[in-house]
């Protein structure tokens, strides 16, 4: 990709970033009517790895570490994960991103699915799982 397209996205990226941040900032989204509610929580009743994730957000943008992980305890290391292969990708950082290795993509729908298995359990100590 030439030079000057990867910059114009960049830049687009990153005003959508600023843009994203200041509205989750802004708004609470358990109280906001145009943020959009979980599809599967709201038809089939189950949480999906994703659920609280806005929640999350806006709590971490507040500094509510607590409340963020009681949200979403995924949401937290998968940011660091994204975040490291946005900085590889850019050349910020010179090591190899962590979803470049070759099993990354089994090992993290692994994740996502037993995460999604485990907070939908109506047990202790899983229960603590669901947003």
């Amino acid at each position: 990709m030439p030079t000057i397209k990867k910059s114009v996205l960049l830049i687009g990226l990153g005003v959508l970033s600023v843009l994203a941040i200041l509205l989750y900032f802004s708004f609470n989204p358990e109280k906001g009517l145009f943020f959009p509610k979980c599809p599967s929580y709201q038809y089939l009743g189950i949480y999906c790895s994703g659920c609280g994730s806005q929640r999350a957000i806006h709590d971490l943008l507040h500094f509510r570490f607590g409340e963020a992980i009681s949200h979403n305890l995924l949401l937290i290391p998968a940011l660091f994960v994204l975040v490291q292969h946005g900085l590889v990708k850019v050349k910020v950082l010179k090591t190899k991103s962590f979803l470049n290795y070759r099993y990354a993509p089994i090992i993290v729908l692994i994740i996502v699915l037993l995460f999604m298995f485990l907070r939908n359990l109506k047990m202790y100590p899983f229960e603590y799982l669901a947003p």
